[in-house]
């Protein structure tokens, strides 16, 4: 759509500096892949530029605990956006929450998604048990699995989980990333626990299921047994996922200020803003970010213009 009205896009350039001009935003200072300065005029700029998960210093400026976590961002979450709207006066919120998710492998910082538990999976520490209801927030399972041996878990399923999410088999399974056995003390010998207490622990949860029993530790959905072989345990531990906090904005995207006005001309979408979402983000929701907050950061930036 942007090409058929005339919109170029230019690729592999930096945006280094907000210019203003009488308090207004009047266009940004930018590197171009050559490493040579180039400048764009304009009267609005909307940034979009991300959160600043894969930025380690900032992870260690906001939450030093993070700073070697691995990330499931892509290289280019470096929280420029912030920084170049900061510089400007921009305001933050909430900029130390920080959503770690606890399903990352972390050889590969793939994430293995929540489907996995829904359809059934669960969690089993060094030890050969479980530790935790699977299906809390990602942040309450998380802190769950930092106090196991470790730092970390298993997440074990069946064939039937498996075969209701492919991504499984392209994301782990091809890479060898992942334990599969047919049996579940072969499984146990693979994963390095103890044989006796895994399999107690997956013929336990599996006759709980059957017999009606409620799950010791809180589970009351998903409570699916396992029990198509082949078996997989994926080993998975917390990953920087996602900064709910960031640039603070009103409910135009106008971006704000440290006395609450907005600054002429820069309005925010997306990661790179703050409030939104507090102090834990929900998942499944990253499309009607994108769509509800950016058309209103671009209906806000029209009218600016255009009045």
């Amino acid at each position: 759509m942007s090409r058929q009205r005339g919109v170029a896009a230019v690729c592999n350039t930096k945006v280094e500096e907000i210019l203003m001009q009488d308090g207004k935003v009047a266009g940004v200072r930018a590197t171009n892949p050559n490493e040579l300065p180039i400048k764009y005029t304009c009267r609005a700029l909307i940034v979009a530029t991300g959160g600043f998960g894969a930025n380690s210093e900032m992870l260690a400026q906001y939450r030093p605990e993070l700073r070697d976590a691995v990330t499931t961002n892509q290289p280019g979450t470096q929280g420029d956006g912030i920084k170049f709207a900061q510089e400007v006066g921009a305001d933050t919120v909430d900029i130390d929450q920080i959503q770690v998710h606890p399903t990352v492998e972390q050889t590969t910082a793939t994430l293995l998604s929540e489907n996995i538990r829904g359809d059934g999976a669960i969690l089993v520490n060094a030890d050969g048990v479980r530790f935790t209801n699977e299906l809390l927030t990602r942040d309450r399972v998380s802190e769950a699995e930092w106090a196991q041996p470790g730092r970390g878990a298993f997440a074990v399923f069946d064939q039937s989980v498996h075969d209701n999410n492919l991504s499984v088999e392209e994301k782990f399974v091809s890479r060898g990333l992942i334990h599969v056995a047919d049996t579940f003390e072969e499984l146990a010998q693979k994963m390095g626990v103890p044989t006796d207490a895994f399999v107690n622990t997956v013929t336990s949860y599996n006759d709980n299921i059957a017999n009606g029993v409620e799950d010791l530790l809180g589970r009351t959905k998903s409570l699916n047994p396992l029990v198509k072989s082949p078996f997989y345990a994926l080993p998975v531990a917390p990953g920087v996922h996602h900064c709910m906090g960031g640039l603070r904005v009103n409910v135009k995207a106008e971006v704000l200020d440290a006395d609450g006005n907005p600054i002429p001309g820069l309005f925010a979408a997306g990661e790179v803003t703050g409030g939104i979402h507090g102090g834990n983000r929900l998942g499944g929701n990253a499309v009607c970010d994108i769509n509800v907050n950016g058309r209103q950061a671009q209906e806000t930036a029209c009218a600016y213009v255009f009045a």
